[in-house]
Order: C-alpha cells, then sequence, then structure tokens
C-alpha cells in the first residue's frame, strides 16, 4: 500500500467518523458513539498489533537462519528419532542399559531446550504491540462500566466493525510485500 493509498483511506475514514460523530450528537446518544469508537480502536489495534508482530517476528526469523534443503525438512518430520535407519537397529541392540538411560536423559534435556526456543520464538504473543492496545480495551470496558455509559450492542458493533476495518487494511499492508 502506497503512503498516497494510506493517506486517501485516512482520510475517508476521519470524513466518516466526522460525520458520523455529528449525526450522533445530534441525536443526543453521545455515549453511544463513546462505546462504539473505544471498542472500534481497541479492536483496530489489536489486529494491526498482531500482524505487526508476528510480520516482523517472521522476518527476522527469515533474515537470521538459513533455510535447510526440502528433503532434510522432509525426513526430520516423517523419522524425528531416526527409527527406521537400518544402522540404529544394530548398533541399539549392542548397547548396555545405562547407556540407553544416558540418551533418553539427553533427549529429555534437548526437550527443555526446545521449550526454551518456543518462548524465545514468542515474542509475537507478548509484544507491545498486541499488549498495550488489549490494556486499552480492558480499561475501556472498566471505565465504561464504572462511569454507567457502557452499551454493550454499541460496543459489540465497535469491535466488529474494528476487526473488519483492520483486516481489510492490513490485507493490503501485507500483500504490498516485505518491503516496509
Amino acid at each position: 500500500m502506497t503512503m498516497r493509498t494510506m493517506r486517501k483511506l485516512i482520510t475517508r475514514v476521519l470524513f466518516v467518523q466526522i460525520i458520523f460523530a455529528l449525526i450522533v450528537f445530534a441525536t443526543g446518544y453521545w455515549y453511544w458513539l463513546f462505546n462504539f469508537e473505544l471498542a472500534f480502536a481497541s479492536s483496530f489495534m489489536i489486529i494491526l498489533g498482531s500482524l505487526y508482530a508476528y510480520r516482523s517476528m517472521i522476518i527476522r526469523r527469515i533474515q537470521t537462519h538459513e533455510p535447510s534443503s526440502d528433503d532434510e525438512m522432509l525426513e526430520k518430520i516423517e523419522d524425528p528419532y531416526a527409527l527406521y535407519d537400518d544402522e540404529t537397529n544394530n548398533v541399539e541392540e549392542d548397547k548396555a542399559l545405562s547407556q540407553i538411560i544416558k540418551e533418553e536423559k539427553l533427549r529429555l534435556k534437548q526437550n527443555k531446550q526446545s521449550f526454551k526456543k518456543t518462548m524465545k520464538s514468542s515474542r509475537g504473543m507478548f509484544s507491545p504491540w498486541r499488549l498495550i492496545p488489549y490494556v486499552f480495551l480492558v480499561l475501556s470496558f472498566i471505565g465504561l462500566r464504572n462511569n454507567h455509559i457502557l452499551d454493550i450492542p454499541a460496543f459489540l458493533i465497535g469491535l466488529a466493525v474494528g476487526i473488519v476495518a483492520s483486516v481489510y487494511v492490513g490485507r493490503g499492508w501485507l500483500s504490498k510485500g516485505s518491503a516496509d
């Protein structure tokens, strides 16, 4: 999505928001607008923040790791413990019980390391680009509830419209490729 297209989109959204706000204020349902806008902004930020966090995590992984060949990858998926290799069957028959236990302990240790790798790769889940909009959503809901102006239908409609709008904007943003 080019900068010009983004400006047009933002201008259109702001124009629609201003007209919508004037109509709602004229009818006297300002709290409906407030519910709608808070829900819209939070859901819009959550979806776009998630897209940005996961996109940057994937780009970072691609840049730091060299892709292995397809045959190696397929072999790892089909036979991760090399159970079907002819050489391993003969060797395992000759090993003592203590050696097998040592190998199992090593394998368990490697599983712990894979858990650590999983936690390191969860940057997208704990990204501030995702967490801050969730905090905004929760605080908006609590604030509206405590001030007795929470309108559930308006809030849910705002969430739905925010999701649809962010998917539309995100699809255009992701289709432009890996260039920022």
